[in-house]
């Protein structure tokens, strides 16, 4: 295998756990909400919010207020609480996976160009980023809003090999390393881009057959024996 010089990373699911993060942060929304005085009990109230996400957005700021307007208990109190309660969760929450920042670290000390290639609006990306603390060792983020297209299409992989090869002019396809935890998402589109490919089990949501990444993660540290291969 050509020597690794440059990680593309996808965000969620494969440096922090996204999912678990929005579960525990909408459901202090909830107990919040109906402790401000809604009239729904809170299972409920959690599984028609989290179905709200799903319509306008999982990453939308509106879906809070979407929700109270949908079962015609809008208030601004309810509201204010919900958001205050979903922030400070989100904060308490919003930890990378176990071993990624000493990884990170040694791979950045090693020389090797780190990126993350997302599907989230880059301002949300970068504020998961700093909040974890890992923000510093990504020279670039590359965000929807960068292509306006999802990684499915290939556009943003396109833009990143541009952004990395500005850096690294002489740097090949083979010498790139895709790192996420769709199979659709991030695999399929870096091996049409010529890039390696490596899984993130550990954050993997759908299992998707028929189609086999180079190399495979039980633990993100794994990727250090990956790029010493």
């Amino acid at each position: 295998m050509p020597k690794v010089r440059a990680i593309f990373f996808d965000l969620d699911n494969t440096l922090v756990d996204f999912l678990q993060m929005k579960e525990k942060s909408c459901k202090a929304a909830v107990r919040a909400m109906v402790a401000a005085g809604l009239h729904m009990g809170e299972l409920e109230a959690y599984e028609q919010l989290i179905k709200k996400y799903f319509d306008v957005g999982i990453e939308s700021n509106v879906a809070f207020s979407e929700f109270l307007r949908s079962i015609g208990q809008f208030d601004h109190k309810i509201l204010a609480a919900a958001i205050n309660a979903y922030l400070d969760a989100k904060r308490k929450c919003l930890k990378p996976y176990p071993n990624v920042k000493p990884t990170l670290r040694k791979l950045q000390k090693n020389g090797i160009l780190l990126l993350i290639v997302t599907d989230a609006p880059k301002t949300k990306a970068c504020q998961r980023l700093i909040g974890m603390g890992i923000e510093p060792f990504f020279k670039f983020v590359v965000g929807f809003e960068d292509t306006n297209s999802l990684k499915s299409t290939g556009l943003p992989l396109i833009l990143a090999l541009d952004i990395v090869r500005k850096e690294l002019p002489d740097l090949l396809e083979e010498q790139i390393l895709m790192v996420g935890d769709s199979i659709d998402r991030d695999i399929v589109p870096a091996r049409k881009c010529g890039l390696r490919t490596v899984l993130s089990k550990y954050g993997q949501k759908k299992v998707a057959l028929g189609i086999e990444p180079d190399f495979e993660l039980a633990d993100f540290k794994d990727l250090i024996e990956i790029c010493t291969k």
